[in-house]
């Protein structure tokens, strides 16, 4: 089914590549990064206010906490940053050698408050050579574990409402799948490994998803102008044309998590449309609270 929503284009919010979009309900405010523009940003739609921080790298995605710090996943491994200072320091890092030549990607917490990110290559994107890591704390800081390998660009992540399931996607052209996993909530593991949704012969890649209170997973269809909801039977039951070519990321914001935001990138950088903006669309669906990431076991 397609939908012809109601969609804002946020003014002021345009990245070179705007991912890993963030509603956080303690201060009613989006969360997000520039990758390429090496940045962490803030907006109050209500008060229309943004704040950019500048960041010493590209940082891949982001995590909320407890407290008004935030994970930022960077490309040696995890940093906290003070919104208050706008300091960032180093907390569980990558060995060396995938820090070397990685960068954080795509990453998202699990209800049970495990934040989970994947790496992708900055050379040859065609070698697999990406893996996914997740921390909790609960070994302490400058502990990350390594799930699996075996990815070329990972995206996707997200978890469904009982923390049972776990999805993860390659958006490399040859691959364009979305996987589901059992997960274990109280050890963090993946298993169970089966396709979920190919996206052959679609207009966009899978980048990245959230998903509703219905357990539908949410992808962004990056290159094709395109938002599908899926059914946690891997069926498309809506999709959503966009002004934006290239979608990276949506969440569920707003007091009533009812408003879908969607991050895009420029792949020109020109900054003369619609792509690297910030989209607000009133899907008639309905989002989860963000899960906050557990800083101590």
């Amino acid at each position: 089914m397609s939908l012809r929503p109601e969609i804002r284009l946020l003014e002021g919010t345009r990245c070179e590549v705007g991912e890993g979009i963030l509603w956080c309900p303690r201060r009613n405010v989006l969360f997000w990064v520039d990758i390429k523009g090496r940045a962490l940003l803030r907006l109050d739609p209500e008060a229309e206010a943004l704040t950019r921080w500048p960041l010493p790298d590209q940082p891949g995605c982001i995590a909320l906490t407890a407290t008004d710090t935030l994970v930022v996943a960077m490309p040696d491994g995890l940093h906290l940053f003070d919104p208050a200072t706008g300091t960032l320091a180093p907390h569980a890092l990558l060995p060396p050698e995938a820090a070397a030549s990685h960068r954080a990607n795509d990453g998202a917490t699990s209800r049970g408050g495990r934040f989970h990110f994947g790496t992708m290559t900055l050379s040859d994107r065609s070698v697999a050579s990406g893996a996914l890591y997740h921390w909790s704390g609960e070994a302490g800081a400058g502990q990350l574990a390594r799930h699996f390998g075996g990815l070329h660009i990972v995206n996707g992540l997200a978890f469904s409402p009982d923390d049972r399931t776990a999805y993860v996607a390659d958006s490399y052209e040859s691959l364009r799948r979305i996987w589901r996993f059992d997960y274990e909530p109280e050890t963090g593991a993946f298993t169970n490994r089966s396709l979920f949704y190919d996206t052959a012969g679609r207009a966009g890649r899978p980048d990245g998803a959230c998903v509703d209170v219905d357990g539908c997973y949410w992808m962004a269809g990056v290159g094709g102008g395109e938002l599908l909801r899926i059914t946690p039977a891997g069926r498309v039951d809506l999709c959503i044309d966009l002004p934006v070519t290239w979608p990276t990321k949506p969440c569920f914001g707003g007091p009533d998590l009812r408003t879908l935001y969607l991050t895009s990138l420029d792949p020109s950088s020109s900054g003369g449309g619609p792509d690297g903006a910030v989209l607000a669309i009133e899907t008639g669906h309905q989002g989860l609270p963000e899960p906050v990431c557990l800083l101590h076991g």
